[in-house]
């Protein structure tokens, strides 16, 4: 109960502080008779939340970018294209999950592999599991994991790479918790 009463709060707090500053600008910008269009200045508030929200719910290539990074210690290749990609929202500790599968040319896939298997990453048949793989693995369509390397942090992270049978394509998992 205490939770919903707090998201209620949270919910009136990050929508309708915009929007009674929306109001108050429409208001000021009326009453002082400038030229209607200016009206348009208030909603400035309103939009730029909306751009955070849409920018919290849906993650921009460059943050699956930073994530490849991290995953792997190394740039995202010029050569790579994120087909796929979905994550979690953060948790209040900033813990998330987030899949993506990226198609590589076949040097930057030699390369990965050289990375991962010199960068602590271990060999595995299994995987791990989370939403997030699953609708990824939903889109692969009927390719398997020809091999798949995973690595545990001792700072509560897993990080987790399969390559698949087609010889282009990567999916990449980090969760942490």
């Amino acid at each position: 109960m205490e939770l919903i009463i707090l998201f209620l709060i949270v919910i009136i707090l990050g929508i309708g502080i915009p929007i009674g500053i929306s109001y108050l600008i429409y208001r000021w910008i009326k009453k002082k008779g400038y030229d209607k269009r200016l009206r348009l200045l208030a909603l400035i508030p309103i939009l730029t939340v909306g751009y955070f929200i849409y920018g919290a719910v849906y993650p921009s290539a460059e943050f699956y970018k930073a994530d490849f990074k991290e995953v792997t210690n190394m740039e995202f290749p010029e050569s790579g294209k994120i087909k796929y990609k979905t994550a979690s929202f953060p948790d209040h500790f900033g813990d998330y999950t987030s899949s993506f599968l990226i198609e590589l040319d076949k040097n930057d896939l030699e390369k990965l592999e050289t990375q991962l298997k010199t960068g602590g990453f271990d060999e595995k048949g299994n995987k791990m599991g989370s939403d997030q793989l699953d609708y990824i693995e939903r889109k692969k369509g009927r390719k398997s994991y020809s091999k798949q390397y995973v690595r545990q942090r001792k700072n509560g992270k897993h990080y987790s790479v399969g390559f698949l049978d087609d010889n282009k394509s990567v999916i990449i998992t980090r969760v942490s918790w």
